[in-house]
């Protein structure tokens, strides 16, 4: 019925660390596609790892394997549950779960973090579709899951195949109890029950029972045993190998540092790019763009980025600008350069075979023919042009010729994905690509280019970090690019779920991401942040909705407005002065909070931690934060609690069992509160953050641009735990190097405190030495200490290098509010206390 089924399989198993195993099940006798090396080089150890802390086990009739962790007993992954089919064009097998706690799989828009595990298909397959929460498979494929443990450690799985699948959840005994009663009037109640678990195994194994007299011959077809009802995952897919591999964490962030080791860890952000962006789709000519810039620069809102959306192109060809409407666009970059601000243009892969307004060829159409880059036809010869998105996307189904009858557009099981038909909006499945044939290598199509584009990059730009976003992506894009959610629309449920998005491409390894879905593939833009399209991409918005999405896109890594061509206008200088005044404060938060932020990326580029992360990555015994979605925490510190429903001046924020602190009073949440749900006051210009006890953020005084908030005096939030100690990080370098890291051009500073002290210990200085030109002027401007018990006498501070003699902080600049116990010092520029040194500040009862 799928073609010619495998008569055996080959299981070869790769104990490759203590934390990952390999798992990958093969026909032996007929070599079938893989993912290319090319498109993801996964690192392959030459020996087996010591002291795994997982066991494998193996069932020959009827084959099964099992995965464990061996401190619990944990079950990682058991293929017993269900059948192990291996075709031509079908391959399914099922697993266990260790817990209900799911997360992951996509690309979709999950209303919630969790799954819904009753009985939930998410089909995996690129697509152009729209994000409208209603189990689309939208524009990335990732076949990743991390699942919770019941006593909060955690696992992840990924199915390492680019084929069309989908992926059915289905619940355990403890999620799902409906009772079915039968009412029979004479024989016997004889019961035969069959373990599926898709509905397609159950009629398999029905109907696989051909005499139910037999007992005998039922108990040596079907397993008999008694079988623990547990949550269970099936894959059905269409094509390649069973490709797995596992990461035994244990904590949830230990296993996305853990799968980015395998793909490869996310590519390190220009600073630049964490400044707020602004976009339309539909400025259409240079007078329009300039008094967007204007209105948007008198209102003093933190700006450090234009876009240039599709319409300043000639005839929306790539790589030309059109002379008439956009006349003078050289200069206007130029305006926005001078002002410290970038500007950044859309491309989109579509290519025309038409010649230029002038009659002159159009040379990128030209090169391609040349180069013989142009995806083929099934025939191999014919080019095919005139795609628009990068999932790919069409305008039409297969071509204008139709796609032929055959097993590639019409295989024998076509998964849940949007449309009736493989090739719905997209190339026919048998087009002919570089790395093989468009059934097997469709969602890599935007990878490729990401991979491409990447490299064509480092050629024009050769001294500056990389720039792109893509709309499709696959395991592995973060490395090079970061990637955008789609066309959300202005709507409060909207706003809401794009927090799941935050979090499940975090997971991903791509924590650089927006949404929109015109029609483009790649951004010039600083990866890897991930965000939604602020105010909504589709839709007109409203003032109220607006400003509460200001105020949550504001903490979203890549925070950008933007919107759709039919839509009114939704820069925030377009609104009253009371939500231009809210906006201004809110960017002034998240512009102070930047170095915090980019220390964040720092870690993500280095260990492969979260940028965003829910509450359950640092409390995962804490099981009410399991399905906490409505709150993120900016690395392990910064606790954001927005509002996402109309005309509410409140929020319920969950605060785990440690000390929170009030961003921007230092006040305490009373101890009572700890491990509760808590109402806030959220007043229309107020958006909740709090810190948490333990942390030491690195923070900057604000400006208008990244450009010259980078000049400004930096600051110290040191907020204190239950033991009065606390610590935190700084990363930095010139905010755009290309290989800072490796050349170890850079500053890195510990930050520990204590109940008397504050250290900045710098373990990493610029091959510039202490003070090189572009970071002599930084000296520590501010600290603030939260949860800090003085006692009843005056403080007195002194600070100075760790080494040498400490000067007494003049009382001026010294303030402490002892009902919120928190210390404030201020004006310290001039003490000259650069961040290039190791510092000591203490402080004393007098």
């Amino acid at each position: 019925m799928y073609g010619e089924d495998a008569k055996t399989v080959e299981v070869l198993v790769e104990m490759q660390e203590q934390h990952r195993l390999h798992v990958k099940i093969v026909d032996p006798a007929s070599p079938r596609y893989e993912v290319p090396e090319a498109a993801l080089r996964v690192p392959r150890p030459g020996q087996a790892a010591d002291n795994p802390i997982y066991s494998v086990t193996f069932t020959h009739r009827p084959f099964s394997f099992k995965v464990t962790r061996r401190s619990t007993g944990a079950t990682i992954f058991d293929s017993s549950v269900g059948k192990l089919t291996f075709s031509a064009q079908f391959l399914s097998v099922s697993t266990r779960l260790a817990s209900s706690n799911l997360y992951g799989l996509g690309e979709h828009v999950h209303r919630r973090y969790r799954h819904d595990l009753n009985w939930k298909t998410w089909p995996i397959f690129a697509s152009g579709a729209n994000p409208f929460g209603n189990y689309e498979n939208l524009y990335g494929h990732h076949p990743f899951y991390m699942c919770l443990e019941d006593d909060g450690k955690a696992n992840g799985v990924m199915l390492l195949n680019s084929n069309a699948m989908d992926v059915t959840l289905q619940p355990g005994a403890a999620d799902s109890a409906p009772i079915v009663t039968y009412r029979v009037i004479g024989g016997v109640l004889d019961f035969y029950m069959f373990l599926g678990p898709s509905p397609e195994n159950v009629v398999q194994q029905y109907t696989e029972v051909s005499d139910l007299s037999q007992t005998d011959n039922i108990c040596r077809r079907l397993p008999c045993q008694p079988t623990v009802a547990m949550p269970t995952v099936t894959y059905r897919v269409i094509g390649g190998v069973l490709d797995f591999y596992m990461f035994l964490g244990p904590s949830p962030e230990n296993v996305v540092q853990q799968y980015t080791e395998l793909i490869g860890r996310p590519v390190m952000p220009a600073y630049w790019g964490l400044g707020f962006q602004l976009c339309r789709w539909n400025y259409t000519n240079t007078a329009v763009l300039r008094e967007v810039i204007e209105r948007n620069r008198a209102t003093g809102i933190p700006y450090d980025v234009q876009y240039g959306d599709i319409d300043y192109m000639e005839d929306r060809k790539d790589f030309t600008y059109d002379e008439d409407l956009y006349q003078g666009l050289p200069d206007l970059v130029q305006d926005l350069h001078d002002h410290g601000q970038k500007y950044i243009i859309i491309l989109d892969p579509a290519i025309t075979n038409s010649n230029r307004r002038d009659g002159s060829p159009y040379l990128p159409y030209q090169d391609g023919l040349r180069d013989g880059v142009f995806v083929k036809a099934a025939d191999g010869e014919t080019n095919l042009i005139g795609e628009d998105m990068n999932e790919p996307k069409s305008f039409m189904n297969g071509s204008n010729n139709g796609c032929e009858s055959n097993r590639w557009n019409y295989p024998p099981y076509k998964p849940a994905i949007v449309g009736s038909i493989m090739y719905d909006l997209t190339l026919c499945m048998d087009a002919q690509q570089f790395w093989g044939k468009h059934y097997d290598v469709h969602s890599l199509y935007g990878h490729g280019m990401a991979i491409a584009t990447r490299a064509a990059m480092s050629r024009v730009f050769p001294t500056k970090r990389g720039v792109i976003i893509t709309r499709s992506s696959f395991p592995g894009t973060g490395h090079y690019a970061g990637h955008w959610l789609g066309s959300n629309k202005a709507a409060w449920e909207d706003m809401a779920w794009s927090i799941p998005g935050l979090f499940e491409l975090n997971l991903f390894g791509i924590p650089y991401v927006s949404i929109d879905g015109i029609s483009k593939f790649v951004r010039f833009v600083c990866p890897p942040q991930v965000g939604a399209d602020i105010c909504g991409f589709l839709w007109d918005t409203t003032e109220q909705l607006c400003q509460r999405w200001m105020q949550l896109g504001a903490f979203y890594p890549f925070s950008r407005n933007h919107n759709h061509r039919n839509y009114k206008d939704q820069d925030p200088a377009v609104f009253s002065q009371a939500m231009i005044d809210s906006t201004r404060d809110v960017m002034m938060t998240r512009y102070t909070l930047l170095p915090y932020l980019y220390t964040l990326f720092y870690h993500a580029h280095v260990t492969g931690a979260t940028v965003v992360r829910p509450l359950l990555h640092e409390f995962p015994t804490d099981s009410n934060t399991w399905d906490v979605d409505r709150q993120f925490l900016w690395g392990s510190g910064l606790l954001i609690s927005p509002v996402l429903t109309p005309d509410t001046t409140t929020v319920s924020a969950y605060f785990p069992d440690t000390p929170w602190y009030d961003y921007y009073t230092g006040q305490e949440v009373e101890g009572q509160y700890r491990g509760q749900t808590v109402t806030l006051a959220a007043p229309l210009n107020k958006i909740n953050v709090h810190v948490r006890g333990g942390t030491i953020l690195p923070t900057q005084q604000p400006a208008n641009t990244t450009v010259y908030s980078r000049k400004n005096p930096m600051g110290l939030l040191v907020a204190m735990d239950d033991s009065s100690a606390a610590s935190g990080t700084l990363f930095w370098d010139d905010g755009e190097a290309v290989d800072s890291i490796e050349r170890n051009d850079y500053l890195f500073v510990n930050f520990s405190a204590s109940s008397t002290e504050l250290i900045c210990n710098v373990v990493a200085l610029p091959l510039g030495g202490p003070t090189p030109n572009h970071w002599a002027s930084l000296r520590y401007g501010t600290v603030s200490v939260y949860g800090l018990a003085l006692g009843t006498g005056t403080p007195t501070v002194r600070a100075g290098r760790v080494n040498g003699p400490l000067q007494t902080v003049a009382a001026s600049r010294v303030q402490y509010d002892r009902e919120n116990k928190v210390l404030s010092l201020t004006d310290l520029q001039a003490m000259d206390l650069p961040i290039t040194q190791s510092l000591r500040f203490n402080w004393a009862q007098t």
